[in-house]
């Protein structure tokens, strides 16, 4: 989901009471769309996301931007006991993800200030969140700070992703074409993996059509 910096970057705090209707957002529309190819591929995304996640074992796990909780759920499915967080900006979303993933914390924050101590978690997850920002190296930097040994990322594998959108003639005027409009990054499979390398040691860079995955471990600090 698209967060817009603030110009101060001050995170947000807000409770998390109850249930939400259903959220007119991109995110939302794709994880609910009734499209079986659609279905297939986020179904696919989902399962090597959790297999890639499920191989570090983390006994503690943030799920930075997200939205309305699919990706949590199916971690706390897979995962039975992670003791699992999420934030999101959209205070709607949260609540949402709240009230499908009962007895976990859910909060409204900024990605660019993070209202967490350093190491403040095993593992970090970001899916479908960097390629929103117009400055994603800082966010990575806020994600490399709570994470405490590794962080997994997910990204649209560019020009595919916006090839596969124009092939089905969704977003045909946008530029890139095919490109989601609210995509401000367009990273290759390759370029994603330096853009992460600057701060973090990649140790495995994959997807799934037409994601990139990219798992990286935190670097010492000191």
């Amino acid at each position: 989901m698209t967060e817009r910096r603030a110009g101060s970057g001050t995170a947000v705090l807000a409770p998390v009471p109850g249930a939400t209707p259903a959220l007119d957002t991109s995110n939302y529309r794709k994880h609910t769309s009734a499209n079986p190819l659609q279905r297939r591929l986020i179904d696919r995304f989902h399962r090597t996301i959790a297999a890639r996640v499920g191989e570090l074992a983390p006994v503690s796990f943030l799920d930075a931007g997200c939205g309305e909780g699919f990706v949590a759920e199916l971690l706390r499915r897979t995962m039975p006991g992670l003791a699992l967080t999420g934030f999101d900006f959209n205070p709607a979303a949260t609540r949402l993800a709240a009230a499908a993933n009962p007895g976990t914390g859910f909060l409204t924050a900024s990605v660019f200030e993070l209202p967490f101590r350093d190491d403040a978690f095993d593992v970090v997850g970001c899916f479908e969140v960097l390629e929103h920002q117009t400055d994603p190296a800082a966010a990575l930097r806020e994600l490399a700070r709570v994470a405490g040994r590794a962080v997994v990322l997910s990204v649209p594998h560019e020009p595919f992703f916006s090839l596969a959108n124009a092939a089905r003639g969704k977003n045909w005027n946008i530029r890139p074409r095919g490109s989601d409009p609210d995509h401000k990054q367009f990273w290759s499979r390759a370029a994603f993996g330096r853009f992460v390398g600057e701060q973090l040691d990649v140790v495995w860079l994959g997807g799934s059509f037409p994601w990139t995955i990219c798992v990286a471990t935190v670097r010492r600090r000191g």
